[in-house]
């Protein structure tokens, strides 16, 4: 079972690369700036961020335990 913020970050990970397949599919090589674009305002939104912040946080408080 996942925990929220897995289910946020897997969810962005999903979108990235259904844009990355549509960016490939298309073959429209010279649209790579509207893609990276794309790919920005998925991967960069607060609720990914924080949730990566807190899944590193979580990571790093389990290894020194």
């Amino acid at each position: 079972m996942n925990t929220p913020d897995e289910d946020v970050v897997l969810r962005a990970i999903e979108d990235a690369r259904r844009i990355l397949g549509e960016y490939i599919a298309t073959e429209r090589r010279g649209d790579a700036p509207h893609t990276i674009e794309r790919l920005l305002a998925v991967l960069d939104r607060d609720e990914i961020v924080h949730a990566l912040d807190r899944m590193t946080r979580r990571r790093t408080v389990r290894l020194e335990e």
